[in-house]
């Protein structure tokens, strides 16, 4: 055979089927086809399904990572979602009754020659030399926010990072036909009855009421209910009821005058007794849930706790109530079947924007596995599973307004402990710092290092005037979220917002 021929013979096609009717199922359908074009099969078999919540939140990487691989200009799928902007999260009354803070999606907190900015923060506070809350001080967002400013201008520019909200619904719509008619997914609608597995343990075949499915790979996106890694596998599952303060929800759609009241350009969670409620503003509506326990609110209470935040007019809004299971399987990986979304492990309702999905869906294709080896990127995807899912246990835990003293991991328990007595945090406890010092700001004192060190001082200064700048520059020149999405969304003959094109997005600043 010429050995020319031999190294350009292509890869033989992986069959690949994914169980599931849920987003997850779409974007990892479309994510892996567009990877893999002509050597990979994907089948998706489309099982019933019914969504928790009626709006998703998107990380700010998901333009990158999930549609600029597809193809796809932000402008177009926001379109076809119906979405709108997330570039924070508002917490309100989450330190103390009748106050709010604002922890911005992307945004890091800035770097004082090893002290973050929150830290210059308190030490000026303490001083006397502020009065300004932590969130203002340490990132632009936050003034934005309260004007409800967009994070884009009109011709398409991004001033701040961001994400997004969009319609569940139309997002997974939008997804299937994407990956259907441009990436060749097959689709199959039916429910799975069985499996077939090899001497070890391997599935080779999903038995459907749409027929057999041959599989090399397949992948459990079928929400909480794990019918693959939990039913054919029969993975332990790991419950976290006693660790996660919520197991119940409650979610509806209400209407919402946008041009009177104008679109929050931000994901705003409230506390209330026993749990939070959310609120996820779209143009001309909001998606709004509430997090509970079951043991100390009953549906009933939990639902008027949400309707009662939201005022709706009108028709009685729809409620879809769901009871979870916090946890998640031994292993997210085993044999030959991977488990994403909640299949991989569920902690609360306010912590699904879809990151982690898509960080573990890189991980795979980075890692895609020969038929003989799967052990080694496994192992791998294991590890990084579970270390995501350990970091929302830490979130959701620490963020509770009802547990002030909760059980953290070794690097969370470390990072309160730091916050607490003042210490300058390690590389791996700065992205607790900023719920931290937002939740508890009168504890976080400042570092007695900082005050005998000038370099430090001064890189703080620099950053609290850029800041102070950028926040009236934007102020002043950014469009309201209303008016930027208004536009967007009108129909093609009026519509003057520019297409944003890959060099538009977040990143492409102009102060």
């Amino acid at each position: 055979m010429d050995k020319s021929a031999e190294r350009t013979a292509p890869a033989p096609r992986t069959d690949v089927v994914i169980a599931g009717g849920t987003l997850t199922a779409w974007i990892a359908a479309a994510r892996l086809a567009s990877a893999f074009p002509g050597t990979v099969r994907v089948t998706v078999l489309e099982t019933p399904y019914r969504p928790s919540g009626q709006v998703t939140v998107l990380a700010p990487t998901a333009q990158r990572t999930l549609f600029d691989p597809l193809g796809v200009l932000e402008d177009a799928w926001m379109r076809a979602a119906d979405a709108s902007f997330s570039a924070a999260v508002k917490y309100v009354d989450w330190s103390a009754p009748h106050t709010h803070v604002y922890i911005p999606r992307s945004s890091p907190i800035p770097d004082c020659e090893g002290f973050p900015l929150s830290d210059a923060w308190a030490l000026r506070r303490t001083s006397g030399r502020t009065v300004a809350p932590s969130d203002h001080a340490c990132f632009r967002e936050p003034p934005l926010m309260d004007a409800k400013k967009s994070p884009r201008w009109l011709d398409g520019w991004a001033a701040i990072p961001y994400g997004w909200h969009a319609d569940t619904t139309m997002l997974t719509h939008f997804l299937r036909a994407r990956a259907v008619r441009t990436c060749g997914v097959r689709l199959l609608t039916g429910d799975l009855l069985g499996a077939d597995r090899d001497t070890r343990g391997r599935v080779t075949a999903l038995h459907t009421t749409r027929g057999t499915l041959n599989a090399d790979l397949v992948l459990d996106c079928t929400g909480e209910s794990r019918s693959l890694i939990g039913g054919v596998l029969a993975e332990p599952f790991t419950d976290e009821t006693d660790l996660v303060p919520t197991d119940s929800s409650v979610t509806m759609t209400v209407p919402h005058d946008s041009a009177l009241h104008g679109v929050e350009p931000y994901t705003t969670a409230t506390a209330v007794r026993g749990g939070w409620t959310w609120r996820l503003p779209l143009l001309g509506r909001q998606g709004a849930g509430a997090a509970y326990a079951s043991c100390r609110t009953t549906p009933d209470e939990a639902a008027r706790d949400l309707t009662g935040a939201l005022d709706p007019r009108g028709t009685p809004p729809r409620l879809t109530h769901t009871r979870h299971r916090p946890g998640r399987p031994r292993r997210s990986w085993v044999n030959n079947c991977v488990a994403l979304g909640t299949a991989a492990g569920f902690t609360d309702p306010l912590a699904e924007d879809h990151a982690v999905t898509l960080d573990l869906l890189d991980r795979l294709i980075r890692d895609f596995p020969a038929a003989d080896t799967p052990e080694a990127p496994a192992a791998r995807f294991n590890r990084a599973a579970a270390a995501h899912h350990e970091r929302a246990l830490d979130l959701v835990r620490l963020r509770h307004p009802a547990r002030r003293t909760p059980v953290l991991s070794d690097t969370a328990r470390a990072a309160l402990e730091t916050h607490r007595a003042g210490l300058a945090p390690a590389p791996d406890e700065l992205p607790l710092r900023a719920l931290l010092t937002a939740f508890s700001p009168r504890t976080a004192a400042p570092p007695a290092a900082l005050a005998r060190h000038p370099g430090a001082l001064r890189a703080a200064e620099e950053h609290f005037s850029r800041i102070e700048r950028h926040q009236r520059t934007l102020l002043e020149t950014l469009p309201t979220a209303h008016d930027y999405l208004a536009r967007l969304h009108a129909p093609p003959a009026h519509r003057t917002v520019a297409s944003a094109g890959p060099g538009a997005r977040v990143g492409g600043r102009r102060c």
